[in-house]
């Protein structure tokens, strides 16, 4: 740390020196009525090299700011859908001169607008920005039904087991519009949850300091729908699908602006039947112990969504929000499974399960801007609770010798939620080349789960309470100097749990605090070529299914159980990417892990189960390409492939675990403009074989098609998706370390077409959208897999 202090004293006067031989340029626009113009992308170039820009928004009160202007001259470029895009006469920021404010820049309608045309911007397909991709699912055809669905539309994203990993690398933290799901199933969420309630997705693969510490492999945000047109506005969207049984969702948005207050609200029915196949065949090193299981779960769910918000502009400067929203969810699952041994004896199982999910949320968010230069204030409170019942009726049929012999079994499961939290960040620019900001966060998180499993030869009764604590703090700055951009932070967490499994006695108390430092260093090259380097270490606690020691059952040889043992795993990340005007096309990575947490399997009386251990350590490395695929209008997108290496090393069952293994990820989606109004889209990925902890598995992939067409002057669109059409997302993989020897194949209802329409409700000429982002959108969430 003193080291740190020293080296950022002897740095300042070099950045006080730097700061004085730039200068700030800034002014306002306004629409032909004199009215403010806000959200508009303003452009800075200087005059004698154009490929070097410098990029800003216009405020809601119309004004912009460019910071760290070198002297020279310079012109600008003003757009904004909808208006006539302006290009300003060039104008000098002398040598020695701080500051220049610029003549009030008034935009003109478009032509298509004066003529009371609809005017529609269409955003690409993938988006790269400081830090983040953005990967708009709203304009994509095959971005399929549910947001799980959703999700592989992000790059280098695969849904395997259940869990989420992003270029082999798990640890994903997932975010609903900016809010935790922290603790909660989100999988099974996501399973559920419709995909048309979604506007884009964000990915953060290297977060700063004032992001959470938790998630190695990076952030997810998933932005819900939220209409910011001037007036009353809304969209009203359809669809019916079928792959093996039909679906059916149904959603509307509405929005109503005037001034200073904004009004918005969603709802969204789902109704879906759909099914999981999961085959195993594994063997013991006991005499004859050889099963091989076939189990088909097919379920019904509907869904309700119900978002409701208010954003209300105290002053210029203030703004006040609230957001309340909530979910519930009913499944129907009617599972048949069987088990048959080597011996003869087979083990027939018909699971009845009833679930209910209902969880809801209510976000309170203040933002002040204390002046003009950009100091900011912010301020969140969130208040979150889940609720999940399932009630199930198990009957198993022994069959051996000819005879048969029923047990009928009672498994009804309860869980409980509260999550509460608190944030304050402050911003603060000390000058164009220099930036700081702090921020500090609470977190409490209480949780209750019991477990009755009854009849038979099976009894058992769980009662398990989990209690965790974190508060944090952080600091960051950023700046430039002689062309260099970096950004430093650092930030602690201090973590109190406490698991107990209350029918045993059971306890595990834990306590840590540890720093989490960040640094990331962009550098010019040559003309638009730049290099990136970013260090950071992270953290990814156990979740809460993960610490509950409780079994869930499937049947009399198959089962799921937590571990109260688990530790936290931390890893060090370390990348350099080699950029084209600031976003990367090659990327190069290096990470350790230490306490890796990874999904096992294990054996017990004849009886297969499944947990999470700490593994000692992995190493990654890696090698990204991205490449946009843009042939002027009529073809847009892009393509990638990341390869990565995976090495596990670890002492487990009583010896040591040493497998390593190379793997690559192909992804891409394309877009054509056809005549008629008609667009067509092909999206999709291919893993190759690779290593996942103890699972080797074998390739899959994934290729989508879409055709839309726009109706009624293009407010309306009906779309024709089918998704997976080759069927080949069906994944294998085997386990063999030493006494185990398993395999498996396991595959859903991925391959299903489905017709959707949507109509634009209200007036649709006037665009004045606000697009709020507060530090409710930085919080954090711990992923975990359906347990059933």
């Amino acid at each position: 740390m003193k080291v740190l202090l020293t080296l950022c004293l002897a740095s300042a006067p070099t950045v006080l020196a730097f700061a004085q031989t730039t200068g700030t340029v800034s002014g306002r626009l306004l629409q032909e009525q004199q009215q403010p113009l806000p959200f508009a992308t303003v452009l800075l170039r200087p005059v004698q090299d154009t490929t070097q820009l410098q990029v800003a928004q216009s405020a809601p009160d119309g004004g912009y700011r460019f910071g760290g202007v070198a002297s020279g001259r310079y012109f600008m470029t003003v757009s904004l859908v909808g208006y006539q895009t302006h290009r300003s006469a060039p104008f000098e920021l002398p040598v020695g001169q701080r500051s220049v404010t610029l003549p009030a820049i008034r935009l003109a309608l478009s032509a298509q607008q004066l003529q009371g045309v609809e005017v529609v911007g269409r955003k690409p397909l993938l988006e790269m920005q400081a830090g983040k991709t953005i990967v708009n699912v709203a304009g994509s055809l095959t971005a399929g039904a549910t947001a799980l669905e959703a999700l592989e539309r992000v790059p280098g994203l695969v849904v395997m087991n259940d869990r989420l990993s992003i270029a082999g690398r798990e640890g994903v933290i997932i975010l609903l519009d900016g809010r935790t799901t922290r603790y909660t199933d989100v999988v099974a969420v996501l399973k559920d949850f419709p995909s048309n309630n979604i506007e884009r997705i964000e990915v953060m693969t290297q977060p700063d300091a004032s992001y959470e510490a938790a998630g190695n492999a990076g952030i997810i945000n998933i932005i819900l729908k939220k209409n910011v047109d001037l007036g009353t506005n809304g969209t009203l969207t359809g669809s019916a699908g079928y792959g093996r049984f039909g679906k059916a969702t149904a959603g509307l948005d509405l929005n109503h602006r005037r001034q200073q207050l904004n009004l918005f609200g969603s709802y969204g029915y789902s109704w879906r039947k759909t099914y999981t196949q999961l085959n195993t065949e594994r063997a013991s090193a006991e005499a004859d112990a050889r099963f091989r299981q076939q189990s088909y779960q097919p379920r019904t769910a509907d869904g309700h969504t119900l978002r409701v918000g208010a954003d209300y502009f105290l002053t210029k400067r203030q703004t006040l929000g609230v957001l309340v929203n909530g979910y519930t969810n009913s499944t129907d699952l009617r599972g048949q499974n069987g088990t048959t041994a080597a011996t003869g004896t087979r083990v027939e199982t018909r699971n009845r399960t009833r679930r209910r999910t209902d969880t809801y949320a209510a976000n309170f968010n203040y933002k002040l801007q204390l002046d003009s230069l950009g100091r900011e204030l912010t301020a969140d409170v969130d208040y979150s609770r889940f609720e999940s019942g399932s009630f199930g009726r198990l009957a198993n049929t022994y069959v051996a010798n000819g005879q048969t012999q029923p047990e009928n079994l009672r498994n009804n499961q309860r869980t409980g939620i509260d999550l509460a939290s608190a944030r304050v960040d402050y911003r603060w620019p000390v000058r164009p080349t220099l930036k700081l900001s702090f921020g500090t966060k609470a977190s409490q998180a209480t949780i209750g789960s019991t477990v009755d499993l009854s009849g038979g030869r099976t009894e058992r009764h769980d009662d398990f309470r989990y209690q965790e604590a974190i508060q944090a703090g952080y600091a960051q700055a950023e700046g430039q100097h002689l062309g260099v951009s970096w950004q430093a932070g650092l930030r602690g967490e201090l973590t109190h749990s406490t698991a107990r499994l209350l029918n045993t006695g059971q306890e595990v108390d834990r306590r840590y605090g540890q720093l989490f430092p960040t640094l990331s260093v962009d550098k010019p090259v040559y003309k638009s070529m730049g290099l990136n380097l970013v260090y950071s270490r992270r953290i990814d606690r156990p979740s809460y299914q993960d610490l509950n020691p409780s079994i869930v059952y499937l049947d009399p040889y198959t089962s799921q159980r937590g571990n109260s043992f688990l530790k936290p795993q931390f890893t060090n990340n370390y990348k350099a990417a080699l950029t084209y005007n600031k976003q990367p096309f090659v990327v190069l990575g290096y990470s350790r892990t230490r306490d890796v947490i990874s999904l096992v399997t294990a054996t017990e009386d004849n009886a297969l189960y499944s947990t999470t251990e700490n593994l000692d350590h992995l190493r990654r490395y890696s090698a990204t390409f991205n490449a946009p695929l843009n042939f002027g209008k009529l073809l847009t997108g892009y393509a990638g492939v990341n390869v990565f290496y995976n090495e596990y090393v670890s002492q487990y069952l009583g010896s040591t675990y040493r497998n390593g293994r190379t793997a690559a990820t192909f992804y891409g989606q394309v877009n054509v403009q056809l005549p008629q109004q008609f667009k067509f889209e092909a999206s999709g990925y291919y893993q190759t074989a690779g290593l996942n902890g103890l699972i080797n598995f074998r390739s899959f992939g994934v290729l989508n098609l879409g055709v839309q067409r726009s109706l009624l002057q293009e407010r309306a669109t009906l779309r024709l998706t089918v998704n997976d059409v080759f069927f080949s997302n069906k994944q294998r993989g085997t386990i063999r370390y030493q006494e185990l020897d398993a395999r498996f194949l396991t595959y859903g209802e991925s391959r299903q077409a489905r017709l959707s329409f949507s109509y634009q409700l209200g007036n649709q000429q006037l665009k004045a959208a606000r697009k709020r982002t507060t530090s409710l959108e930085e919080e954090r969430g711990r992923v975990k897999s359906e347990k059933e």
